[in-house]
């Protein structure tokens, strides 16, 4: 043990004994209220100002980002004038088509495969959006292709539907009659 921390063991009555004067709390309380200096107040103002700034750029860099991000996705009709006047002849087909099917009350049969389909076209369009140059061609072409397929589905749909709900109704027909 040295020197210094026998003294501070020997006289710890006397370090715990000794209370500040009013003098000294009347100090402390005149420091404590003084207000702050005016380099003080002007840093406080920078800072918050700074805070705002910095607030406002990240907010529009992110408004920028989450814009850029959610723009509708591309389609056939974005990419050229042919492409644009093919997707609406495929859309009307479509339109056609299934308006013929709900005519004959058939076309719950085939909603469930065509909104499959829409869903693929769905993820081609994100694709398109995503495709480095020069391999966009081979999306358009399976864009064009599922559009295809929904004609098909249909016409087929159709063309069955067609020749045996004529003989249905001859059959019921006949029936009524004897």
């Amino acid at each position: 043990m040295d020197n210094l921390e026998k003294f501070i063991l020997e006289n710890r009555e006397s370090f715990d004994d000794a209370v500040p004067g009013l003098k000294v709390w009347a100090n402390i309380d005149r420091q404590l209220d003084r207000r702050p200096s005016r380099r003080v107040v002007w840093m406080k103002r920078l800072s918050m100002a700074a805070a705002v700034a910095l607030l406002l750029t990240a907010g529009g860099v992110m408004g920028f980002f989450l814009a850029n991000s959610s723009n509708e996705l591309k389609s056939l009709a974005d990419i050229s004038p042919e492409h644009a006047e093919m997707e609406r002849y495929f859309k009307s087909q479509v339109t056609n088509k299934m308006a013929q099917l709900a005519s004959y009350r058939q076309d719950t049969y085939v909603k469930p495969d065509i909104q499959e389909l829409d869903t693929l076209y769905e993820q081609l369009k994100i694709e398109l959006q995503q495709a480095p140059e020069g391999a966009e061609e081979q999306i358009i072409q399976a864009m064009i292709n599922n559009y295809q397929t929904k004609i098909d589905i249909l016409e087929q749909v159709l063309e069955k539907v067609q020749t045996t709900i004529p003989t249905n109704l001859k059959t019921v027909e006949n029936e009524v009659s004897l």
